[in-house]
């Protein structure tokens, strides 16, 4: 081959720079996000000037996690080409997920300056002045999302959610139905519908709103949790009892034995040290608002690869569900059981409570049969006139608008213990204080597809 002069030369680099482009490309596409971010890399040394892979390289790093990351890029771009809509846009969203809301506001409205009818760049900056307590401007971003986008079910729900809070309660209502008749099977509407309703002390009409909700997802666990509330608010006993019906629902199981195991003590001690040594153990973090507590540890996935007791555990949780289904069989035409998943799988965690502590009512939106088993319990739990440590159902949390007393049944744990129940039943620990630890295994009965 001749040699090459100066020209040759950067027709060469031309081409492998498009090569390292369509290998940027590719990389992105397959998923290896790390692989298309060092290509990137590589391709701004050789062209520094290029501001478009410093905003590809951004959008890689958002995917990753890494908003400071995506910053820098974002704002190199910007350097490179101070008009690039999409890099103000996404710096914005970088921002945002930083916490920095006001540069985060100051980018997006940069992006509508420059172009004024980019509708995502409206709705995240409501966003941002949804957070930052500025609720007038919030409102204003949003109509003007909707002005350019009607059908944004998103945006809808979160004007609903600025007008409650500015206690325009009528007009979230509106926005709340709109974001249902533009999504109609999305559990956040309906959530914050029946929230609302319930808030303002419409009780009947939160209970025909979870109506339509579960005429569409009939199985929706969260839906089942809402209109027990609604029907308490509303002052409909029967039904609610029909719901959530202890006597008939709730199954406790004491096993007095185990397989491959000498005695259920060894297994209790087999199962508190197999969770105590988990490596996923951990607090919660703190924006956690069901699960955070200092006291706290909970576990990942404990039935992947179901070393240790684990197997024997899946055991016990299949031959109690099965008593279960036994159990309620004669109730077939109940909500619950009419639509139990046709094919289901297990989950389970563990729990532990380091001396104090307790775990606020909720519900588990994927668990549509909840279960719960006591490898290790503090004394504390024995005493029957104070019930602290016990297992509670039926209180709803306290976050919701709720002024009618609730519906609730109080279990005693113990070692070798175990409760089933449905899953939309809300549950929670009753705070305790102990020098011992309070170790339990919960699951779920989680529908596959």
């Amino acid at each position: 081959m001749p040699k090459a002069t100066h020209g040759d030369q950067d027709v060469y680099r031309g081409a492998d720079t498009a090569a390292l482009q369509q290998r940027a490309g590719a990389f992105y596409k397959s998923g290896q996000l790390e692989a298309a971010l060092a290509t990137c890399g590589e391709i701004i040394k050789r062209h520094p000037e290029r501001g478009d892979v410093r905003a590809f390289a951004g959008m890689i790093a958002l995917k990753l996690g890494d908003n400071e990351g995506a910053a820098r890029f974002y704002r190199a771009a910007i350097d490179l080409q101070p008009a690039y809509v999409e890099a103000h846009y996404n710096l914005g969203t970088a921002l945002q997920r930083l916490g920095q809301l006001d540069d985060s506001v100051a980018s997006f409205r940069r992006a509508i300056e420059l172009h004024p009818d980019l509708a995502p760049a409206h709705h995240n900056l409501g966003n941002a002045l949804q957070t930052l307590g500025r609720l007038d401007e919030a409102e204003a971003a949003y109509r003007k999302t909707l002005d350019l986008a009607p059908e944004a079910p998103d945006t809808a729900r979160n004007l609903g959610m600025v007008l409650q809070k500015l206690k325009r309660a009528e007009e979230a209502e509106a926005a709340f139905r709109q974001a249902i008749a533009l999504k109609p099977e999305w559990s956040n509407a309906y959530n914050s519908l029946a929230t609302l309703l319930l808030e303002t002390g419409a009780g009947a009409a939160a209970v025909e709103a979870c109506n339509q909700w579960l005429a569409r997802m009939p199985d929706s666990i969260e839906a089942m949790a809402f209109k027990c509330c609604a029907l308490n608010e509303a002052g409909e006993n029967d039904e609610l009892a029909y719901l959530l019906d202890f006597e008939n629902f709730v199954l406790t199981k004491r096993w007095t034995e185990v397989p491959g195991f000498d005695s259920v003590a060894d297994f209790n001690q087999s199962l508190a040290d197999h969770v105590r040594a988990h490596p996923t153990l951990k607090v919660p973090p703190r924006d956690d608002p069901t699960y955070h507590h200092p006291n706290l540890h909970i576990t990942e996935e404990l039935l992947s690869g179901k070393t240790g007791p684990m197997a024997a555990l899946e055991t016990m949780m299949r031959s109690t569900i099965a008593e279960y289904l036994e159990f309620v069989a004669d109730r077939a035409e109940h909500p619950f059981l009419a639509n139990w998943p046709a094919r289901w799988g297990l989950s389970s965690w563990g729990v532990v409570l380091e001396g104090a502590g307790n775990l606020a009512p909720h519900i588990h939106l994927e668990g549509y049969l909840g279960g719960v088993y006591y490898p290790l319990m503090p004394d504390v739990v024995s005493d029957d006139e104070k019930k602290a440590g016990w297992f509670e159902l039926g209180r709803p949390p306290s976050e919701l608008p709720l002024k009618a007393e609730p519906r609730i049944k109080l279990i005693k744990p113990e070692e070798g213990l175990m409760i089933l129940f449905p899953g939309y039943y809300y549950h929670a620990t009753v705070p305790f204080k102990s020098g011992q630890q309070r170790i339990s295994v919960a699951f779920d009965v989680v529908a596959e597809t």
